[in-house]
């Protein structure tokens, strides 16, 4: 089942408390720090989003201190597609990549990059209309970093949409596309497993100011991501 229930493209702007647009190399740590809020926002996908392109992100955060999981697939309508998934682990500090010809080397991502046939496409896309990632219905959720969500930018035919979900009492079970993203997910790292971290959360309002810039929040807007602080 295809994602023909796409609404029409909307332009809406991205708020940001800082950070400069999007534009590639999310594998470099200085490209990270300097545009995260428009990756997950998905700006560049919108962007480039016109008739005759399949481009689909899904990012998921599950404490941004403790793990972030983004997967990219990009192909034609009806076609096959190429799927990059990331993962990253502790801002990314991961001692054994350690290289002194390459040291920020260690704070990229691991990476793996699989090639989906048109059938497995077309399972992800009605997986992600049961999700309910066809249309924009998530406004108004706020996302914190020290938190788990899910976000998804996602372009169809010329069509762009955008959701954010937190997670509910049972995680993440509402959403369907998730265990086919790990499924195919070849980067070999397992997903940090959803749990409760309010008291983390709470224990916000003590922390010192330096602590507090650590954690941001994000707003999903209309149908984008509104504001990040």
């Amino acid at each position: 089942m295809r994602l023909a229930q796409f609404v029409p493209l909307v332009f809406s702007p991205l708020l940001l408390a800082a950070g400069c647009a999007y534009q590639g190399n999310i594998d470099k740590p200085y490209t990270q720090k300097a545009t995260w809020f428009s990756y997950v926002g998905g700006d560049d996908i919108r962007e480039r989003c016109v008739p005759g392109v399949t481009e689909y992100r899904l990012v998921y955060n599950a404490v941004y201190d403790e793990q972030i999981r983004s997967y990219e697939i990009k192909g034609q309508p009806g076609g096959s597609a190429e799927m990059v998934s990331r993962v990253q682990e502790g801002h990314g500090l991961r001692g054994s990549k350690i290289s002194l010809s390459d040291p920020l080397a260690q704070f990229g991502w691991e990476k793996s990059i699989k090639r989906l046939s048109a059938a497995e496409v077309s399972e992800l896309e009605g997986l992600l209309k049961v999700s309910g990632a066809g249309e924009p219905h998530t406004k108004g959720n706020r996302l914190r970093s020290d938190d788990f969500y899910w976000v998804s930018a996602l372009c169809y035919d010329g069509a762009f949409v955008y959701n954010g979900w937190k997670k509910t009492s049972e995680g993440f079970e509402h959403l369907a596309f998730m265990p086919f993203l790990l499924k195919h997910d070849e980067t070999g790292i397992d997903v940090n497993p959803v749990r409760d971290v309010g008291t983390k959360n709470a224990a916000r309002m003590h922390q010192s100011k330096a602590e507090q810039r650590k954690h941001f929040d994000l707003e999903v807007g209309e149908n984008g991501l509104l504001t990040a602080f």
